[in-house]
């Protein structure tokens, strides 16, 4: 019983948490990397009007869904 108390402690459900949470925060950084392409396509205007470059843009739009976020700001 010992045992089994220490594998579930409060990091382990932590642990826990942040693994099945992952694959939602990937898929909002690809859809979130997805409209920034589109952006940079159709509106570049838009980007330009809140304050984001081109350049800064498209280094963005590019990194992979596993990379964390440098533009968003939460």
């Amino acid at each position: 019983m010992r045992a089994y108390a220490q594998f579930v402690s409060g990091d382990d459900h932590m642990r826990l948490g942040a693994i099945f949470s992952l694959p939602a925060t990937w898929r909002q950084r690809a859809r979130f990397r997805a409209e920034l392409r589109a952006d940079i396509r159709d509106r570049p205007d838009f980007l330009h009007d809140i304050g984001i470059g081109l350049y800064e843009a498209h280094a963005e739009a590019s990194r992979f869904f596993w990379e964390p976020w440098l533009l968003k700001r939460r």
